[in-house]
Parts: structure tokens; sequence; C-alpha cells
């Protein structure tokens, strides 16, 4: 029994001793770490990167038997994990450390080249420093690799007590700026921006970057500018817009204020005369992107734009306000003249020579476009608009006062044109009897009394 026992002892002993390196190798390749779901993109990152053909194990496991044994030990604890709680990879996520010592396995610190234009030397910050080679290269096999910007460089300086001044990295002064960024630099460098900003921001982050260095020199105004910007963008000068959109751009497209606003920004000198003019001649000119409706009423002293009411009752505002309004800002005379059929506005006799005889030809709804029934009144007393019983009365009123009929009846044959039959000539008082004789009295009653007005000459 002994015996049996030892034999399998012997020869469970032989199996292991066959399988484990196998059982090793197997388990060190990336297949096997495919296996588990929260490795799957970590895999898929390392087969894309510059790091393919390097062993897994050459990055986490110490070389000797003790590194080998720590290594498979924490693989059977991930496989437990994997099994019995189902991790996602980013719970997984920068668990596995990599020291230097296992970079420079294959790197050597004093072979290494740092980046271009500044002084950089790996074996001072990883080697003396004992700076990790993940601080500046994490991600590099098994994500995306980070891009080491300046301001890194800066913060960890500071917190490290080490140099900051530009000249501590940049000792050559003619590498501290791009060969692009001469005299002419400053008046194109917002296109250069728009093609790739990502260059910029290699230098320009944090205290040099775009919140402090480019916004201190644009005024203010965030840039690149936010999502939405184009919508709310009113700046206090336009003159820092200039800056930078005044030239064209990639593919032809002009950038500039006229190309959205379809009006030159700024406004010349003399838009404050010419803008109503070029408003009304171009429909698709939005102001209101800049201005506020309460912008153009303040200033027009009418509301603007007119409501759709306008026209039946801006003659009243314009005898209340005055027409210097509508002449200086957007109106000419002729516009007025074209649609009232008359001189606009009217002269300073118009009242007293002509209106009268403008009413009769032009129709008095000409006139009460702007005017009211009433104002006519308060002149012409009782007798206009005249009532449909006053031609049979109108002798006596012409009677009372002959100069009140004459402000509108002025041509003498406005009265011919009903009583054709006489004509009241300068020697009209001298053959008057005889016009009595031939068509007998009942004509002139129309116009006289017979007992007042006959008696007076025939007593």
């Amino acid at each position: 029994m002994q015996k049996r026992l030892i034999w399998l002892i012997i020869i469970a002993a032989v199996i292991i001793a066959v399988a484990t390196p196998f059982i090793i190798h197997e388990t060190s390749k990336p297949e096997f770490c495919n296996t588990c779901h929260s490795m799957k993109p970590y895999v898929a990152a390392w087969e894309k990167s510059n790091h393919a053909k390097t062993d897994c194990m050459a990055c986490h496991r110490d070389p000797g038997f003790v590194g080998l044994m720590k290594v498979k030990l924490g693989g059977l604890k991930q496989v437990a994990i994997e099994l019995t709680t189902k991790p996602e990879p980013a719970e997984i996520k920068g668990k596995a450390k990599v020291p230097n010592r296992r970079c420079e396995s294959c790197h050597k610190l004093s072979a290494l080249s740092g980046p271009s234009a500044i002084t950089f030397s790996h074996e001072l910050h990883a080697g003396k420093k004992g700076l990790e080679c993940v601080t500046c290269h994490g991600g590099l096999v098994h994500g995306t690799e980070k891009k080491v910007t300046m301001q890194d460089c800066l913060d960890c300086h500071k917190e490290k007590n080490g140099p900051t001044s530009c000249e501590s990295c940049h000792q050559d002064k003619a590498t501290m700026k791009p060969q692009n960024h001469d005299a002419k630099w400053i008046g194109v460098h917002g296109l250069e921006a728009k093609k790739d900003l990502a260059s910029c921001t290699t230098c320009h982050t944090g205290e040099l970057g775009q919140e402090k260095f480019c916004n201190s020199c644009h005024n203010g105004v965030e840039m690149p500018h936010p999502a939405g910007w184009a919508t709310n963008h009113k700046v206090s000068d336009v003159k820092v817009c200039n800056t930078c959109h005044e030239k064209p751009v990639e593919g032809g497209k002009a950038q500039t204020c006229i190309s959205c606003h379809k009006v030159e920004i700024p406004h010349p000198a003399t838009w404050s005369k010419d803008h109503g003019k070029f408003t009304l001649q171009n429909k698709n000119v939005n102001c209101y992107s800049c201005h506020s409706k309460t912008d153009c009423s303040s200033c027009h002293k009418v509301d603007m734009p007119h409501p759709a009411t306008w026209l039946s009752t801006h003659g009243k505002t314009a005898l209340t306000k005055g027409t210097s309004n509508c002449y200086g800002s957007c109106h000419t005379k002729s516009t007025c003249d074209s649609c009232h059929k008359l001189p606009m506005p009217h002269s300073s006799s118009f009242k007293t020579t002509t209106h009268g005889a403008t009413a009769l030809s032009k129709g008095s709804s000409t006139c009460y476009t702007c005017h009211s029934k009433t104002e006519c009144s308060s002149c012409h007393s009782n007798v206009n608009p005249h009532s449909s019983t006053f031609l049979v009365n109108h002798s006596l009123e012409y009677a009372k006062n002959p100069a009140k009929c004459n402000t509108c009846h002025t041509n003498k044959t406005t009265c011919n044109s009903c009583h054709s039959k006489i004509g009241h000539t300068d020697n009209w008082i001298s053959r008057h009897g005889l016009a009595v004789g031939q068509y007998g009295s009942e004509l002139c009653v129309t116009c006289h009394d017979r007992t007042k007005f006959c008696s007076s000459c025939h007593q």
C-alpha cells in the first residue's frame, strides 16, 4: 500500500514537473489574457501598439523565480475575481504596476532622446529624480498614449521645486518658438489655429494657454469661441473681431462680419443717416441679430419696425411728432407723395390757399387719411362736411359769409356749373332785371331772400 502511494506521488510529481512549464508558458501568452472579458480591450490595444512584439511578461513581472511566482499568484487572484465578480474593463484599469526597472530592461535611460527643441534628460528625471516612466508614458501600450504638455512639466516642477523658467528647458532661444512665429505671425495666427489648435496647445496651456494667454490679447473674448458663439457674439469693440475675421480663409469662404451680417461692420460714419434706406431696400438683413427692438424705437421715437396697422394710423403720428423723423431716417418726400397723391408735408400756405380745391378735386377721403372730420369743421363751422340738405340752403350760408365758401370754392365756375343760366359778371347788377324777367325769380331765390335781399334796393 505504501509502495503504491509512493508511486502515485512520484507519477504526480513527474506530471506536475512536466506540465508546469507548459502551463506557465501558455498562461503567459496574450491569448490566455484575452479569454477574460475585462482584458479584451487591453489586449486589442496592445496588438496595435509599438510594443506588440514585446512579451507580456517583459513588462508585468520581475526577472527570476520570485518574480515569476509573484506574477502567477497575482494571476490566479485575477482569474478568481474574473470568475466570481466579472468586472468591467474600466474597473481594472491602472491596477497593474509597471516599475521603471522593467522599462529599463529594454530601454537604457542614457540612450533615450527627449522631446525635440527642448533640453530633457530621461536619465535625470527617471534615474536620479525617480520619476516613474508611466507618469509621462501612461497608456502607451494598453490605451491612448498620454500627450505630455508644457503645463504638465510646469506643474511637476512646481510640486518638486524644480526650475520653472523658460530658459531651463528652452536653452536655445531660437527653439523657444516655432519658425513660423515671425513678425507677421500675430496677424495670421488665428487662421492657423483654426486649422490645428492642438499644435498651439502644445505650448499654450495653463498659464500660457487659452484662458489667460489668448483671452488677454483678445480683450477677454473667449478663445477659441465656444459652441453657440455665432448666435450670441455681441462684443464691445468690433475691432477685436477684425483681428482675425478680416481676411478670407481656406476654401475661399470669407469669415468676415459682412458675410453673415450682409452689411458693413462696424457701420460706417454715415450709417446713422443711411441705415433706414438700406434696411428698406434689403429686407433680408436682420438688424435684431445685434440690436433690440427697443434700440430702434428709442431712436426713431416710433414703434420700429412699424406694426401691421401703421399705414392707417401713421398720419396722426406724423401730425403729432412731425415728419423730420420719417424723412431723416428711412423715407424720402417722394415716398409720401406717391401715396398721398399730393406734396407732403403740406406747404406753409396750403391751408390758406389750395387745400379746399385739392379736397374737391381729389376727394375728402384723401384728407381723412391723416385728418379727422372734426378738424375740418373746426374751421368751416357747420358747413363741412356738407350735409345732404346743404345744397338747398347753401345760399343762406354764402350770404352770411362768402369768404368762408371761397376758401374751398375759389373758382367761379364752381357756382356757374349749377347756376348755368346766369352769370354774375361785373355789370350783373345793372342787367339782372332782364334775367329775372326772362327766367323768373325762382332761380334767384335759390340763393337770395326775395323779401330781404331784393327790398334792400327796391324799396
